[in-house]
């Protein structure tokens, strides 16, 4: 058995796009954001949100770029030109995307885009909440809901200049980047440059909102982890959040144990009583949803996924773990097409929770003279962290790990021909149910 992973950058892309494509006789270009910065403006008078975006990007070939934006835009440059922005849709009709209609040389830009967003955003008299609540189980539910965004496979760094303006009350921000506030309602957060557009949590709100606790937990590694914990005030105070501190230890401890030291420079917990969601060391959860959420800390926005042929792989970990670790002899479904769908598809396939779980089982078991699948994804964890996967490279590693050729298995229960098969996406997890947007804005 080899205990430590060979390095495959020679053989293997880490972050490999979806393929260029043609359409309307334009050539559409996957591009690679270097960096983006993002000034938004909450005005508490108006009642209105601004934001203007400038993205440092790097294309390969001429062509026309491709990002993401759901709201329009009232402004568009490249390079200080105006432009015009428009909706493309992939070649298969799997999903869309936004482009600009100027064609743009290979080499590298910047985009500068003006817009509003109403999507998580809540004004009340005197202050604002909004939130960018994301999902990993729909189409088009990451950054681009709000803001300007790459499609999944990039990764950049980010810059949040937030201002609140027209009110004299004083917000906070929690958010999983570093800090530097400028002055009462104004705001700096650089995100580190590994993140992609699943991976920033950013809520903002009135101060004093939420009741919260904060400490430091010193993880396995020996590094000081901040964390904070938020909720919505209740009855019981400081007793309920003395629960989820000692919850949330035990479940770090745990997770550090399986899979190796916190991989993140610090830990942000919303109770907010529903729901579940991960970010890059944050979540959005219920109580009962906290260790499946900070499972995804490890393997969703720690080993990050490339696509939504990808996104099974993290879903099957954090639900097999749910499960309590089990072993099975067999996989206890026929087939599933769970990561064959299009290339590019951006959404996760909802089976990874049930048929995904149970085929970690299967390589739990096969795995056990090796130490089992924990061992394995120790390993995993510890060469990819901030590192993009996909499935050809998930099978490519247990090879090297165990000198088992799982190509076979993978055929015939996770890449099956979906035209061959009578399964289809199975009903939502109880840790990720598919919150409705009146319920998401009760969160702000």
């Amino acid at each position: 058995m080899k205990t430590l992973f060979i390095f495959l950058f020679t053989l293997l892309s880490f972050a490999k796009s979806p393929t260029d494509f043609i359409t309307k006789s334009k050539n559409y270009r996957f591009i690679d954001f270097t960096r983006a910065f993002y000034d938004i403006t909450f005005n508490i008078k108006n009642k209105t949100v601004k934001v203007k975006t400038q993205i440092y990007f790097d294309q390969e070939q001429d062509g026309f770029p491709i990002f993401d934006l759901i709201p329009d835009a009232k402004l568009i440059q490249i390079n200080d030109k105006e432009t015009s922005m428009e909706t493309i849709t992939s070649p298969d009709g799997e999903t869309t995307y936004r482009s600009i209609t100027t064609k743009v040389s290979a080499g590298s830009h910047i985009l500068t885009v003006e817009n509003s967003f109403s999507k998580g955003l809540k004004f009340e008299k005197d202050s604002v909440a909004s939130a960018f609540w994301m999902s990993d189980l729909n189409d088009r539910q990451y950054l681009e809901q709000y803001i300007p965004s790459n499609i999944e496979y990039d990764q950049y760094q980010m810059t949040f200049n937030i201002s609140v303006t027209q009110t004299d009350k004083e917000h906070k921000v929690y958010a999983n980047g570093k800090f530097s506030n400028k002055a009462k309602n104004k705001f700096k957060i650089v995100f580190p440059q590994y993140f992609t557009s699943s991976s920033l949590f950013f809520h903002i709100v009135k101060k004093d909102r939420f009741d919260e606790t904060s400490f430091d937990y010193i993880s396995k590694a020996g590094k000081v982890i901040p964390v904070v914990i938020y909720k919505k005030p209740s009855w019981w105070g400081s007793n309920g959040l003395k629960s989820l501190k000692q919850n949330t230890i035990k479940i770090l401890k745990e997770l550090e144990e399986k899979f190796g030291a916190w991989p993140h420079p610090s830990l942000t917990i919303y109770n907010a009583g529903m729901g579940g969601m991960e970010y890059s060391g944050a979540t959005m959860t219920s109580s009962s949803a906290l260790g499946h959420e900070l499972t995804h800390s490890y393997f969703a926005r720690g080993v990050m996924p490339v696509d939504g042929n990808s996104g099974w792989i993290d879903e099957a970990i954090a639900s097999w773990r749910d499960d309590g670790y089990k072993k099975v002899s067999e996989p206890n479904f026929s087939s599933t097409s769970m990561a064959s769908h299009s290339i590019y598809r951006r959404y996760t396939d909802k089976r990874a929770y049930t048929q995904g779980a149970n085929f970690m089982a299967y390589l739990n078991e096969k795995l056990k003279q090796f130490g089992g699948l924990t061992f394995f994804l120790k390993e995993l964890h510890s060469h990819y962290t901030h590192r993009n996967i996909t499935t050809k490279i998930f099978i490519k590693e247990l090879k090297i790990f165990s000198g088992i050729n799982f190509q076979k298995d993978f055929d015939k229960y996770i890449l099956a021909n979906k035209n061959q098969i009578k399964s289809i996406e199975s009903i939502d997890n109880p840790y990720h149910p598919q919150l409705t947007e009146k319920e998401l804005l009760k969160l702000l």
